[in-house]
């Protein structure tokens, strides 16, 4: 309960609508999100710095692309496979968002054809199943090449975790358990 007054206080105080639920396009998906505070805390994690490009991966209505936006970043977006919230991130990413500092843009784009060049930092909050995880991960790889990277995993399962373990690219930097759900933060091996 308390986490939906201060969810819906957060909204009103950005300008935007990221709670609720939407009918989508995709098989056995729905819209869900986390509460604002463990996303800032998972931010902070983060480290973001002016020179990073934040993308977040199966982004919803924007709320992580938001909070992302209010910081000192080169830009902030999103990628979501949902036309229906690719439209409601938009808005509040372009029309709604107070505060608004960085660059940011939401696509209309799958995963695992996503070009990740330019991403240095990504947020994933258990966007989709593990062998497209994988997928994922191993694309990210390929388009970042030897340059730093780095991504939270909000809600991180056993299956997730094993997908991690087998990424020698990527080491584990951080771990903890934020209202019930698993978090772990990765960073490219130097």
């Amino acid at each position: 309960m308390w986490n939906k007054v201060l969810n819906r206080v957060y909204d009103t105080a950005l300008g935007v609508e990221t709670g609720g639920v939407v009918e989508t396009n995709i098989p056995d998906g729905g819209y869900a999100t986390t509460d604002y505070l463990t996303i800032i805390r998972v931010l902070n994690r983060l480290e973001l710095t002016s020179d990073d490009v934040f993308l977040d991966v199966g982004c919803g209505k924007g709320r992580v692309v938001c909070l992302a936006a209010r910081r000192q970043v080169r830009s902030a977006g999103g990628i979501e496979l949902s036309p229906e919230l690719v439209a409601i991130a938009s808005a509040n990413l372009d029309k709604r968002l107070r505060g608004r500092i960085a660059e940011g843009h939401i696509l209309l784009q799958d995963a695992t054809t996503h070009r990740y060049d330019d991403t240095t930092v990504a947020y994933l909050f258990s966007p989709f199943h593990p062998a497209v995880l994988g997928t994922v991960l191993t694309k990210i790889r390929a388009d970042r090449g030897n340059r730093r990277f780095r991504c939270a995993f909000v809600n991180l399962r056993p299956p997730d975790d094993v997908i991690f373990r087998k990424q020698d690219w990527l080491r584990c930097a951080a771990r903890w358990v934020e209202k019930k759900l698993a978090v772990a933060v990765y960073k490219s091996r130097d």
